[in-house]
């Protein structure tokens, strides 16, 4: 018992005092109040200067640019004209180079692949909706003329399954199908039972 009584005091005795108002404070904010009234007394005479030397310049510059302008107006209105046309059609460029293009469903894409290549089997060529499920465009902007590209067409052949087709689907920068080249694969002979 007399243990915990002697725990409770020294328990007291550690315990912080309550926080007294410091008879500092208002030094502190007098202190204060001088160091940013010091600041302002030795920035002022420079602030002001750079303001009236910034002000005499703008005044010296925009008075020889007067005088320019006013010796020779016809080359600054044409220099401003082709600036203005220039911006003109940069922003023309930039709204036609958009990552969109005007077909609808369009996704846009950054880092769309430049081809694909599309095997279809020879069920897939008897029914034509095999396209309409992947979302191909057969057509596309132009066919490709096959007789330019006898390499390519060969290595095509070969990739097709018998009886089917090897098609190589040509993408714009936006992800959708601008051209096709159809390759049809061997074909495959049926055996007749007797």
């Amino acid at each position: 018992m007399q243990k915990k009584k002697n725990m409770l005091n020294s328990k007291n005795h550690l315990r912080i005092p309550a926080c007294q108002q410091s008879g500092y404070a208002l030094i502190d904010v007098m202190i204060l109040i001088a160091v940013i009234g010091a600041c302002g007394v030795l920035l002022y005479p420079s602030v002001n200067l750079l303001v009236n030397k910034i002000a005499e310049f703008v005044r010296l510059i925009s008075s020889e640019v007067k005088e320019e302008i006013f010796e020779a107006p016809m080359v600054y209105m044409c220099l401003g004209l082709s600036i203005l046309f220039a911006g003109t059609a940069l922003c023309a460029v930039a709204v036609c180079t958009g990552r969109r293009c005007e077909k609808p469903g369009c996704r846009g894409l950054k880092k769309a692949a430049e081809f694909d290549i599309q095997l279809e089997t020879e069920d897939c060529v008897k029914n034509s909706n095999c396209a309409a499920k992947d979302g191909v465009n057969k057509k596309g902007l132009f066919e490709l003329p096959r007789d330019h590209h006898k390499e390519l067409e060969a290595e095509l052949k070969r990739m097709a399954p018998p009886n089917g087709r090897a098609v190589l689907i040509f993408r714009g920068r936006c992800g959708c199908s601008v051209g096709t080249m159809e390759v049809p694969g061997p074909k495959k002979t049926r055996k007749v039972k007797n």
